[in-house]
């Protein structure tokens, strides 16, 4: 027994010896570099290759059987551009095993890929990859005989465990000439261990990513994968990935992520579990399932991002901090999404955004993924402006512009700089709605706020802007069209019933009016920079004030004092004045005007404001006027026409409209602005003389003067008076002739 198992020892080692010497035999007489014109014809025909391979082939014998492959370029049959290379490649069996009966691969190795994709109009370059001619067909014949389950669709079943497979130093490129796609692909290296289509091996990954738009992510991956090719399943878990951006943001940033992915593509299906997403000091937990992978996908789950400092967010992206009024803005910003929606979308419903006090309910996200369109339906509980606002600057002394500027000054300081960002709004779909509660804003407060957007073929539209504040109400809504070459603007507003006093209070910072404002205007203007915008603007604006009170200006002692000075100056005109025994009128104690109802009809052409017409009664008097303000350097120039209750029982003032001129900068104090049109005021008072010497030569000498002059008067009257003087001393003379002659006859 032991002779014989002696005998099978030595035949076994025999058998091995002999193998391994015909290995050795074969590696080192068969130089496989006299296979080259086979390899690269065989190229040509299958693959449409132009196949070089300036580098040597070469066998390995111990301790691993294989093969090595140097400097091999491939380029499409007939195309000088270089399609794929790589510097060198092996591949080796180990070889104990193999003596065995065994196949147990040692090791794969590719270094120095190449890969350049190219596509344009007529496609890619990877598509002309393939047999050509009768090649091809014989091909798809071997193809179909083995689909209909020939003999020759056998296949070896060797069971395979690949303890390496490295590629490193990769290279891959893909340009389109069509839309100007540039991708590159560079270090990129992969390593796996115990490489096995039965159990879960371990696998990394680097490489650097770049595009036209100089984005930059320098990526390492580390999992584990399972396969299961047969189901088309598989699971890589845990899943730990690194990656730093730059080139989307100011600073380059780093971003972990770590999950659990699950790809199942027969059930055309992937699921991410256990995710934390950590980046910009950010940190998002949560888990999705994707459904429809290859068609209509639907997306459900749940994210979650704690809460964060949104400007130690800005600072690790390279941004400057948003300076705030509060030292607590922006503090504590926070997510909570639900993913749900229709097929190929992704919409957060619920979702829930915390701001520091403030909370955010609806819904949000991309309504079409084909399409971009965005929809959101937004609600904000409550808000306080006054803390996100800018910090307040110091004072500074702006310079009152001055009387020459005129109607067309200010439109120095406009520029030509693009405004509007025309190329990024056009494409633009939009769907949005969104409310407020309750805010407050420098102590005003409004409520019940809505806005409504939409977006489509270039076209913006506001078609919601209302809301209740200052005891009163607004609505607007306007439009922005970016279809054509030039955007074009239109807007129209509606205030209704509104506490002005805040309003001027903010924009003027001076309580400067008081009163219920109301509003009903429209404007258009067309141009993508400030001058062009302005300089096309036109429209037109209702105005009403009533109940109200402009501060530091009393047009009645205005009034007043203009006529006391006017009818003053010319002797025994104050008389005139009713009810006054010293011939003046008194004026009230008040520093300010009482408007008891105001409304007024403004044309708006480039930067001034027209007034057209003005009509108001006040608590002295009653007004009209019209005049123009020039938005931009607030000044303004306004003729006013007067009347005072004080005169209604004068029989030649009452009827009387006093012109007032009021003129100069917002900027300047109320007080300076209006004052009595002299000229204006002096025809009056000798108008109203003249009237009054009819009256008077009517009512004694019963001569009716009507539209005569006053020195036509007084010359009528004169030449009336002697005429009748003569009369009656020749009536007189008459009567006494008359009795002599009587006597003398008797």
């Amino acid at each position: 027994m032991g002779r014989a198992i002696k005998i099978i020892v030595i035949v076994i080692l025999a058998v091995v010896v002999l193998l391994a010497a015909a290995i050795f035999v074969v590696t080192q007489v068969i130089d496989p570099n006299d296979f080259k014109p086979q390899i690269e014809e065989q190229a040509r025909q299958n693959a449409n290759l132009d196949l070089a391979i300036p580098g040597d082939l070469s066998w390995q014998f111990w301790p691993s059987l294989g093969v090595s492959l140097g400097r091999t370029e491939a380029r499409i049959a007939d195309e000088e551009e270089l399609f794929a290379a790589l510097d060198n490649a092996s591949v080796s069996v180990a070889v104990w095993p193999l003596l065995l009966g065994k196949v147990e691969m040692d090791g794969v190795l590719i270094d120095g890929l190449e890969v350049n994709l190219r596509e344009d109009q007529q496609g890619g370059n990877w598509e002309r990859i393939g047999p050509r001619g009768e090649a091809s067909q014989d091909q798809a014949g071997e193809e179909q005989e083995t689909a209909n389950g020939g003999e020759e669709s056998s296949t070896l079943d060797i069971p395979l465990t690949i303890p390496s497979v490295d590629i490193t130093n990769g290279r891959i490129s893909y340009r389109n000439a069509t839309d100007g796609t540039d991708i590159r692909v560079e270090h990129f290296n992969f390593n796996a261990r115990d490489v096995s289509l039965d159990e879960p091996f371990p696998l990394e990954m680097s490489l650097r990513y770049q595009d036209q738009s100089d984005l930059r992510v320098d990526l390492n991956l580390k999992t584990t994968l399972a396969a299961d090719l047969d189901a088309n399943h598989f699971v890589l878990a845990p899943m730990v990935l690194d990656a730093n951006i730059a080139g989307a943001t100011t600073q380059p940033v780093d971003v972990h992520l770590e999950q659990a992915l699950d790809v199942n593509l027969e059930e055309d299906s992937a699921s991410l579990t256990n995710l934390v997403l950590q980046a910009a000091g950010t940190r998002t937990t949560g888990e999705a399932r994707i459904t429809g992978l290859t068609g209509d996908m639907v997306v459900a789950g749940q994210l979650d991002t704690e809460p964060f400092n949104l400007n130690t967010v800005l600072k690790a992206l390279g941004e400057p901090a948003i300076e705030t009024r509060g030292d607590s803005a922006l503090n504590k910003v926070a997510m909570s999404a639900t993913l749900s929606g229709p097929a190929n979308s992704v919409v957060a419903n619920p979702l829930t955004v915390t701001l520091d006090d403030s909370t955010i309910n609806g819904s949000a996200g991309l309504r079409n993924l084909e399409t971009g369109k965005i929809a959101f339906d937004l609600t904000m509980d409550k808000i306080v402006l006054d803390p996100y606002l800018p910090p307040e600057s110091p004072a500074e002394d702006k310079p009152v512009a001055g009387g020459d500027a005129g109607k067309s000054g200010g439109a120095a300081n406009l520029t030509e700089a693009e405004l509007i960002p025309v190329e990024t709004l056009r494409p633009l779909l939009l769907d949005g709605k969104f409310r407020i509660g309750h805010l407050t804003f420098e102590q005003i407060e409004a409520s019940d706020l809505s806005f409504a957007v939409s977006a489509a073929n270039g076209v913006l539209k506001l078609t919601q802007a209302s809301g209740k504040t200052l005891n009163g109400d607004f609505n607007a809504s306007g439009t922005l069209n970016v279809a054509g070459k030039t955007p074009r603007i239109s807007a129209r507003t509606k205030v209704n019933r509104m506490q002005i006093q805040p309003i001027a209070k903010m924009a003027m910072k001076d309580d400067l009016a008081t009163g219920l404002f109301s509003m009903d205007g429209s404007f258009n203007a067309s141009g993508n920079s400030q001058k062009a915008l302005v300089e096309s603007a036109k429209g037109n604006v209702s105005l009403g004030l009533a109940d109200g009170t402009v501060r530091g200006l009393n047009l009645y002692n205005t009034l007043v004092g203009g006529i006391n000075d006017t009818l003053g100056g010319l002797k025994g005109l104050t008389a005139l004045i009713p009810n006054q025994e010293s011939g003046k009128l008194p004026p009230v104690l008040s520093e300010d005007t009482k408007i008891i109802d105001l409304t007024s009809k403004t044309r708006l052409d480039k930067q001034v404001a027209y007034l057209e017409s003005l009509d108001a009664t006040l608590e002295k008097g009653t007004l009209s006027g019209n005049g123009w303000f020039n938005i931009l350097t607030q000044q303004f120039d306004m003729r006013i026409g007067m009347k005072s209750p004080e005169l209604d029982g004068g029989k030649y003032l009452g009827d009387a409209t006093w012109p007032l001129r009021c003129q100069g900068s917002l900027e300047s104090s109320p007080a300076k602005w209006c004052g009595p049109d002299r000229d204006g005021f002096r025809k009056i008072a000798q108008q109203a003389a003249t009237n009054a010497a009819k009256g008077k030569l009517k009512d004694k000498l019963g001569i009716d003067a009507e539209g005569d002059t006053t020195e036509e008067v007084l010359k009528n009257a004169a030449g009336q008076k002697a005429r009748e003087e003569i009369e009656k001393q020749r009536d007189k003379l008459n009567e006494k002739l008359g009795d002599k002659l009587k006597g003398l006859f008797n």
